[in-house]
């Protein structure tokens, strides 16, 4: 199947959400590791199922940011992504918290274990607001970028098209293609400082109401960290 001929749809969001609640009921209530490994792996299903939803909507935005059907569906998934996190950490904690823990980690290892234990240093229901607002912001910022038309040798080309050219073995030419990407940029600098800058604001608070003494720790949790710390970096 090609990519363009992968199907979409809007999920019903709610539903969605009462479909991860009754199955983390479930797998609260399972009496043996062979039931909570079947829901287990209905969990993944519906969690594989719900990201594809998601990419789909992304990388076809992407494509086309001026598509209004999927901006608008982006519009949808920056406010729902946040609240289906919440539901992924409700399972992550009930995994970690699971009396089949030691079953699991026999069979798949325990880097799952330490993964769910880095997501939920990097949530709570309190920052789902400033999620959102990061959601929009981030894609306010990826439309700019893509918005790009740079004039260059007569033709014109998008920041991606013009990548390639910044390499050029040729000085003159990697020079001018450098010059026309700065020329876009500066012509451009106040809305990407301000898009900046709020984002900057927006997730120092975010670490803040996390109890952290600001992003940074955060940041290193939300990017999974999971075998490197800010102080080996340092």
């Amino acid at each position: 199947m090609k990519f363009s001929e992968m199907p979409y749809a809007r999920p019903d969001l709610d539903a969605v959400k009462q479909q991860f609640a009754d199955l983390l009921a479930r797998f609260k209530a399972a009496a043996t590791y062979a039931e909570a490994h079947a829901i287990f792996l209905e969990e993944e299903k519906l969690n594989k199922h719900v990201d594809t939803l998601a990419q789909l909507a992304s990388v076809r935005n992407t494509i086309d940011t001026r598509d209004k059907f999927y901006d608008e569906e982006m519009n949808f998934w920056n406010e729902a992504t946040p609240q289906l996190q919440e539901c992924q950490n409700a399972w992550s904690r009930a995994m970690l918290d699971s009396p089949f823990r030691a079953d699991f980690t026999a069979e798949y290892g325990d880097l799952m274990f330490l993964n769910a234990e880095i997501a939920r240093k990097c949530f709570k229901p309190e920052i789902i607001p400033e999620m959102q607002q990061e959601n929009d912001l981030t894609q306010e910022y990826e439309k700019l970028l893509a918005s790009a038309q740079i004039p260059f040798e007569g033709k014109t080309y998008t920041l991606s098209q013009l990548t390639p050219l910044k390499s050029d073995p040729d000085d003159a030419r990697r020079l001018a293609a450098w010059q026309a990407d700065a020329k876009w940029s500066m012509e451009h600098a106040a809305e990407l400082d301000e898009l900046y800058d709020k984002l900057v604001h927006l997730r120092d608070s975010m670490g803040r109401k996390m109890g952290y003494e600001g992003y940074t720790t955060l940041g290193y949790y939300r990017m999974n960290r999971n075998c490197y710390t800010k102080e080996d970096v340092e």
